[in-house]
């Protein structure tokens, strides 16, 4: 996996439309979008998503060195917990409970945040800007598949402020004042890809338009990829 990794660094980014395997002009493409839940995973999907998101924000609070790193982190935890409050809204107004709407995706998010999680404050707070903006970005990708009204306010929910930019600058800050910090985080960003790109496979199988392809949805795992290189990138770590 880290020789394709290496391999994709070398080559333009990926568009948000894809092309899956096949010769000629005519190849049929593939959007991201073409793989979206139907509303109501979707929302339980991502509330809950949010939720684990903002734990994990209040964990890098509790262990952060400085004044400065506190309030950047607790701003992150306040604006993800507003965009998990956001999502259970909606569930509400559906009807419905939305610790019962959560429920079936429990078990994927927490088993991927038991194999990322660590006891290093500067690779947990990478994880928190790698996966958090990875995310937002793969599901506001999704949102524009669904046919249903909240289509555009859930794309504007995801889409908007995390202060990530600000955890970015905090990182930065931290591996210019420590060179052995950048081995250090470049080897943690590396493992978090592969199971990231478990979780997105569970999630493009509750797609209700399109049939689960391997060989139609690599193009989204390589996408997927390359979002996290240019992150990686922007902080001087080498994918």
């Amino acid at each position: 996996m880290f020789e394709w990794i290496r391999g994709l660094r070398k080559k333009s980014a990926p568009a948000r439309k894809l092309r899956s395997r096949g010769e000629g002009n005519d190849t049929e493409r593939v959007e991201l979008a073409e793989f979206a839940p139907g509303m109501l995973p979707f929302l339980g999907l991502t509330a809950y998503l949010q939720l684990e998101l903002y734990e994990a924000a209040t964990r890098a609070v509790s262990g952060a060195p400085t004044l400065e790193a506190k309030e950047v982190l607790a701003r992150v935890a306040g604006l993800t917990l507003a965009k998990h409050q956001r999502l259970t809204d909606e569930i509400r107004r559906r009807d419905e409970e939305p610790h019962v709407v959560m429920a079936p995706f429990s078990r994927v998010i927490d088993e991927y945040v038991e194999r990322i999680d660590t006891a290093d404050w500067h690779q947990h707070v990478l994880s928190l800007y790698l996966v958090g903006g990875l995310f937002d970005d793969f599901f506001a990708s999704l949102a524009e598949g669904m046919r249903d009204g909240y289509r555009a306010q859930a794309i504007e929910i995801l889409s908007s402020d995390s202060g990530r930019t600000e955890v970015r600058e905090l990182l930065a800050d931290a591996l210019a004042a420590d060179e052995g910090l950048s081995s250090w985080l470049a080897l943690w960003g590396r493992r978090l890809v592969g199971d990231t790109l478990l979780v997105s496979r569970a999630v493009l199988l509750l797609s209700e338009h399109r049939a689960f392809d391997a060989d139609e949805v690599e193009p989204v795992f390589t996408e997927l990829i390359a979002d996290h290189i240019r992150r990686m990138d922007g902080l001087g770590l080498t994918a």
